[in-house]
């Protein structure tokens, strides 16, 4: 080798200095690798009725056998604050389920407010330097926007309209067309009819299905008229108690120390789920169907048989007793009946609420997706205290992907009515959810009032007015026009009901426009 192609000493230095920044940087990256801590959601971003997934991961041998022995607490933060979720959770306990991850499931609080959310590690002071944390959001889904003024009179009715004979506003006997008469006599601005119902009228059938034909007819006589048409398919409550459809599970109560069934299809039934959204796509695809609906769902009647369900998805939240794993099914059924009948355990009676109220809006989501997006989705909502006691929630169903929520008002005396809009009010605002609100044509659930239609005037009128504290509601409803033309009236016709319909809803298309916008 000659001189010219021999390394100098100070290449060589250069070379080996290099060398040696390279290992040691590679080294330094690799410890602070092996113990960095990190503190994260599975998602960025969370809807009001689903779980947060957090998650915690370490590399770090020492720590992950001090976890073990302590398992890692963690708390979310608003605003420098740790927030309480359902049954008063202020920090959740994370469990190990693989090498090296803790996680944990934090169910979003009742209507959060809407923003970014922190992650906060219980003793954590040890870890400066080392541990990463990534906030998250929780959001609100944008609905498709009611038109201004909009309202609805509804049906449910089903027997075969086809030979239907209607007494229109005129006096004289219609067909089925008499009907939109009506709805046009009160001023509505849609049509929404039940087209939905289980049993079949045939062994094993699942839906009533003598309208179906009649259906793209009547769309395209609102269309010609100028009504908007929806229809709506009644979800988990059948209409036979001895006739259950084979293929489905039924919903379990405890009668007499024993579970029995129900005429209810269970809401862990994946088929019922799936047969309710291909029913909507059938009703989505006729030309002149604006509005899909879904009736109220919920576990209608019973609902032990989802006690295993409820534990395992609530884990981090509420506890079984230690006892609960020695029981059989049967009587872990028995002991839940009990304590959600007992109501002394205020925290399980919110987790079992909250988490009913995720569960149908796994429901939602699902149909939703199946649908497609295309056509707006009302859901009729029953409202005793804010809907929870039913297992529903505006602000969660909205975020699943209803539209309008038909809030069904019924079954109240006056002073039960104020204290529900009352609830309402102080819980919702203009921005959360698009809340409809109606009332029903029927004289005994009015409590049989010496006013009649009038008493329905007045409580239209305060729901109206009333169901938000920060403007009026964003559509109404009457329900029905099947019980308006041959329900329990009393005294009066089914005229008199109608006007005060008509009152209600010139009532509500009466509300100024700026007090829409500034209340």
């Amino acid at each position: 080798m000659s001189a010219a192609t021999r390394p100098t000493g100070r290449v060589l230095f250069f070379v080996l200095a290099a060398f040696y920044a390279v290992f040691f940087l590679a080294r330094w990256g690799w410890l602070n690798w092996d113990r960095s801590v990190r503190l994260e959601t599975a998602r960025a971003e969370y809807g009001h009725d689903e779980f947060v997934d957090i998650c915690l991961r370490t590399r770090d041998a020492a720590l992950r056998r001090s976890w073990r022995e302590n398992p890692p607490e963690v708390a979310v933060i608003k605003d420098g604050r740790p927030v309480a979720t359902v049954a008063g959770l202020r920090r959740l306990r994370l469990h190990e389920t693989d090498a090296g991850l803790w996680s944990g499931r934090w169910p979003c609080p009742w209507n959060a407010a809407p923003g970014e959310y922190g992650l906060e590690l219980s003793g954590a002071a040890g870890l400066a330097g080392r541990l990463a944390v990534q906030p998250f959001r929780i959001s609100r889904r944008q609905p498709w926007p009611l038109p201004r003024g909009f309202a609805v009179m509804t049906l449910e009715y089903d027997q075969p309209l086809a030979g239907l004979r209607v007494p229109a506003p005129d006096g004289k006997a219609k067909d089925w067309r008499g009907l939109l008469d009506w709805v046009q006599y009160v001023g509505a601005d849609a049509f929404w009819v039940l087209g939905g119902r289980s049993p079949g009228g045939r062994p094993g059938e699942v839906w009533q299905s003598a309208n179906f034909p009649v259906f793209p007819v009547m769309a395209a006589e609102c269309r010609r008229r100028g009504i908007k048409f929806g229809i709506y398919v009644q979800c988990y409550l059948t209409q036979s108690d001895s006739e259950h459809i084979p293929g489905y599970e039924y919903a379990r109560e405890v009668r007499d120390g024993k579970s029995v069934l129900t005429r209810a299809v269970s809401l862990r039934d994946d088929r019922r789920a799936r047969d309710i959204a291909e029913l909507l796509k059938r009703f989505r695809d006729i030309p002149g169907v604006d509005y899909l609906g879904v009736d109220y769902i919920r576990n209608a009647l019973g609902g032990v048989e989802l006690v295993d369900d409820f534990y395992a998805d609530m884990a981090g939240v509420v506890a079984p007793p230690r006892e609960f794993a020695a029981l059989t099914p049967e009587e872990r059924m028995v002991y839940f009946a009990r304590k959600k009948a007992m109501r002394k355990d205020m925290a399980f009676i919110d987790a079992w609420q909250w988490w009913r109220a995720h569960r149908v809006a796994g429901i939602i989501r699902r149909i939703r997706a199946e649908v497609g997006g295309a056509t707006p989705l009302w859901a009729f909502m029953l409202t005793w205290n804010k809907g929870w006691q039913h297992g529903q929630d505006a602000v969660m169903f909205n975020d699943a992907g209803v539209d309008a929520e038909a809030l069904m008002l019924y079954e109240a005396d006056s002073v039960q009515y104020a204290a529900i809009l009352s609830d309402w009010s102080r819980y919702a605002r203009r921005g959360d959810a698009q809340l409809m609100v109606g009332d029903v044509v029927d004289w005994p659930l009015h409590q049989r009032s010496p006013d009649g239609p009038r008493e329905f005037y007045r409580r239209m009128a305060r729901a109206t007015d009333g169901i938000y504290a920060d403007g009026p509601a964003r559509g109404v409803f009457v329900h029905d026009l099947g019980r308006a033309l041959r329900g329990r009236l009393g005294p009066w016709s089914t005229r008199d009901w109608l006007d005060a319909a008509r009152d209600a809803i010139r009532h509500f298309k009466a509300v100024p426009a700026e007090r829409e916008r500034h209340p």
